[in-house]
């Protein structure tokens, strides 16, 4: 009777993490499942009700049925709110219409939020009330977010508030899916966060016409402005505030959540050093703001204590309010009412049970959140502290240290609850930041120690610069200094603590039943009830990793690692050229690198380096760079900076710009080699693994003066590479005359299983001989979505149809990968 006691006291009754854990796994079920037809969504109704009705059958004479019953039903709820959520998206009328009909359209509706204005753009979401799209018209009320190109030209004239009706002159567009693995999508997000069914983009703001200016605002419009409102005066007090921009930009990130203001290498310092969760308003932020609000309270004199805790709760609503609902922020903002709740009746609160709650009503809410990295992040460090924290105290902390009433005792005892603190957050979300962010932070646990501390005094300092700044401006401008010393710190913690070489561990992605193992592994570890059991759990665990590790299971996702097979990925980086080759032997080439944005970012940075980092791979053995067109060697640079590079292979073309002397300066810092090839060349890669140099032809002279864009053509890198029986070429942007010669000297060598069709399906290529020598079966046409220069033309497409080839296409199939273990290759799918 005692031993139960016992285990009753230490196991607490936790019916929201039952309900929250099994609503989760029927939310996952559904994502792996794709479920989004009718069909399931009725089934999952049927599912409902039937074990709903037997769970409650089966309560009092057959428990265990009760139980499982009762299991299944909140799992088939959890399966069906996700996929009633992909059905509704799936069958909107917009995104159902987008699908077929994208492009020009006129656009009926009202402004559902401010604009967000950067230097040359807006952007803001639109509810619509019609949209004529070619011979159809739609009379639906579905929200679509809106882009508007060239708004410096408007300046002060561009005045759209929300509750506005417009009239837009826009290009249509449905939201897309990953084109790339492991990318992170856009599209995606709008829809999964804010409920958005299509995109629409416009040239130029004078293609916007406000036909009603008057603002007829809903409640929760209204709410929205204001609150948006309060958002912008608490960023200009911060910022007139604080003279010191990296100062203004951190207390803006702790205080509101907007990182704006930080610089892209203070970014990444605070992630290389582990610190990045204090960028951004999460349960630590709120509760401090809570603590903070209630002792301010009690300091004002005000001594009726449930007055205190209301006023409070209202405090801490207003402020999550005000910086906005992500799922950390409602999260903490749950779990801390109900605190407050249970404080304002009297009753103990039991966190664990809190925090589970509020995970499940957040996804019963947004079922899209389980899969948000803020959620994981978020929620993962409560149920850390909740679920692992307790057995490093109960182990490690002697109760003579926990129950001491010396200075030094509580010294002692603070040090080893932030050590500890520390080490089960790092434990439970280390499969988080691994699959997410493919990297391990090795020196976080240690400054996480320096840092929290230093953090939560910028977060009371930054909330208290609010109300100060009310009273005198001058006083708030010396106020917000006051945190300059203590900004410089943490920052020089951060970036000190990064700077060095072995703080980050690349890893890539885990597999999930790695994932499901390691928490398996956990739970048996933290169960141990003395220490001598949990060090001798832990060398089992560690055994046992290391067995499985020398029988090498593949603990790693990887698409395109294999011992017996080559991979050939081809991106999709819009209009231009990325392929992957990776070898038996984990060697890997690059064959060019995409191109750039209108705004001079590499598109290698969310298409190429994103999958890099996910499969774990830290250096290319050579990159090959087709020719010197933007499209095709724009990358190059943001790959050498994150990648190290054994050496380059050029065709020797020269040309001008401000991309190619940088590319120039890098690979003469990093100390590159930059290999001139050209017909008759060839690398041996791996046993029966070869790459062929078939153009461009061999010349006696250094090509040292830029070539025209039709010579740079000419000149282009075209490859062959060979693994056993298989083949394939890759042609740059050649030409049908280039073709055609390679025909008259290789003959049927041309032949091969696949063909990266020449310069994006150009009628200036893809010539009648060269594809009946060629003969592939797949013709692969890497080109961009409604491109302006027309490719691929209709004529290229059939000539590749008639062949008998299959013709893929980027802008349609996005990335595509193809393995062949020397007799032939077959595509994969990796969606």
């Amino acid at each position: 009777m005692q031993r139960d006691t016992q285990k009753k006291v230490n196991s607490p009754y936790r019916p929201a993490l039952t309900c929250f854990l099994f609503c989760a796994f029927g939310i996952a079920l559904a994502k792996i499942f794709a479920a989004d037809s009718h069909t399931v969504v009725l089934v999952s109704v049927f599912l409902v009700i039937l074990f709903c009705i037997l769970a409650f059958s089966f309560r009092s004479r057959f428990e265990v049925l009760s139980r499982i019953s009762a299991i299944i039903a909140i799992s088939s709820f959890g399966f069906l709110l996700f996929s009633s959520e992909e059905y509704h998206f799936e069958n909107s009328e917009l995104n159902r219409a987008t699908t077929i009909y994208s492009g020009d359209a006129i656009i009926f509706g009202k402004v559902l939020s401010s604009p967000g204005i950067s230097s040359s753009s807006a952007s803001f979401y639109l509810e619509t009330d019609s949209v004529f799209v070619d011979s159809l018209v739609i009379y639906s009320k579905e929200k679509i977010f809106v882009n508007i190109s060239g708004v410096e030209k408007a300046k002060e004239n561009f005045l759209l508030q929300i509750g506005q009706e417009v009239k837009l002159f826009a290009d249509l567009d449905h939201i897309e899916e990953k084109k790339n693995p492991y990318e992170i999508s856009y599209d995606i997000a709008l829809k999964e966060k804010e409920g958005i069914r299509a995109r629409a983009y416009l040239h130029s703001p004078f293609d916007l016409y406000i036909i009603n200016s008057s603002q007829d605002l809903a409640i929760t419009q209204k709410s929205i402005q204001f609150f948006q409102t309060l958002f912008d005066k608490a960023k200009r007090i911060i910022s007139n505030s604080i003279d010191d921009s990296l100062t203004k930009g951190f207390v803006s990130a702790v205080v509101l959540g907007d990182k704006s203001g930080l610089t892209a290498q203070t970014l990444d310092d605070f992630q290389r050093s582990g610190l990045t969760h204090l960028l951004v308003v999460s349960g630590f932020n709120v509760s401090i703001v809570a603590v903070l609000v209630f002792y301010l309270l009690r300091l004002t004199g005000l001594s009726f204590r449930r007055l205190r805790i209301g006023l409070s709760m209202l405090a801490v609503l207003f402020y999550c309010l005000v910086v906005g609902l992500e799922p950390s922020v409602v999260r903490a903002l749950i779990v801390i009412e109900f605190i407050f709740f249970a404080r304002l009746l009297e009753r103990k609160p039991d966190i664990g049970n809190l925090t589970a709650a509020a995970a499940l009503v957040t996804i019963l809410l947004r079922p899209y959140d389980l899969f948000d990295i803020g959620f994981q992040l978020s929620y993962g460090a409560v149920f850390s502290l909740v679920f692992l924290y307790p057995t490093f105290e109960k182990l490690f902390i002697s109760e003579n240290i926990r129950e001491g009433k010396s200075l030094h005792l509580r010294w002692a005892h603070s040090s080893l609850q932030g050590f500890f603190g520390s080490l089960a957050v790092f434990l439970g979300l280390l499969p988080v930041f691994l699959y997410h962010f493919h990297r391990l932070s090795v020196i976080g646990l240690a400054i996480n120690i320096l840092g929290i501390p230093l953090a939560a005094i910028i977060t009371i300092l930054g909330f208290l610069l609010l109300p100060i700044s009310f009273l005198s401006g001058w006083l708030a401008s010396v106020y917000g200094e006051g945190s300059l010393w203590i900004t410089k710190t943490i920052t020089s913690i951060a970036h000190f603590s990064g700077s060095f070489e072995w703080s980050v561990v690349q890893l890539p992605r885990p597999q999930t039943i790695l994932i499901v193992f390691y928490f398996a592994v956990l739970f048996y570890i933290i169960r141990a009830d003395k220490r001598s059991n949990f060090f001798g759990r832990s060398i089992l665990a560690a055994s046992v990793a290391l067995i499985l590790l020398l029988a090498k299971v593949p603990f790693a996702s990887s698409l395109v690692r294999s011992p017996d097979k080559i991979s050939l990925l081809f991106f999709d980086v819009g209009q231009g050229d990325a392929m992957l080759l990776r070898a038996p032997n984990n060697k890997t080439y690059l064959v060019d690198f995409g191109g750039i944005t209108k705004s001079y970012s590499a598109i290698a940075d969310r298409t190429l380096l994103p999958f890099f980092k996910a499969e774990g791979i830290t250096e290319i053995n050579g990159g090959f760079i087709t020719h010197m067109h933007i499209d095709h060697y724009g990358g190059t640079v943001s790959v050498l900076q994150n990648l190290h590079c054994d050496a380059l292979y050029t065709s020797g073309e020269q040309t001008q710009g401000y991309a190619a002397y940088r590319l120039d300066s890098i690979s003469q810092a990093l100390h590159i080699p930059v290999i001139r090839v050209h017909q008759g060349d060839a690398l041996l890669v791996d046993k029966d693994l070869h790459i062929y140099i078939l153009n461009p032809e061999s010349t006696t002279n250094e090509v040292t003066q830029p070539l025209s864009s039709e010579g740079m053509n000419h000149h282009s890198l075209a490859l062959k590479v060979t693994y056993k029986n298989s083949s394939a070429l890759l042609l740059g942007d050649i030409e049908a005359a280039d073709e055609e010669r390679l025909v008259n000297r290789y003959g049927n060598f041309l032949h091969c299983d696949i063909v990266k069709v020449a310069h994006h399906g150009s009628r200036t290529s893809s010539s009648q001989a060269f594809i009946k020598a060629a003969k592939p079966k797949f013709a692969v046409i890497s080109v961009g979505k409604n491109n302006s220069f027309g490719h691929p033309t209709p004529e290229v497409i059939k000539q590749w149809i008639r062949s008998g080839a299959s013709v893929l296409r980027t802008d349609k199939e996005g990335a595509m990968i193809f393995q062949s273990d020397g007799s032939n290759f077959q595509k994969v799918e990796w969606r």
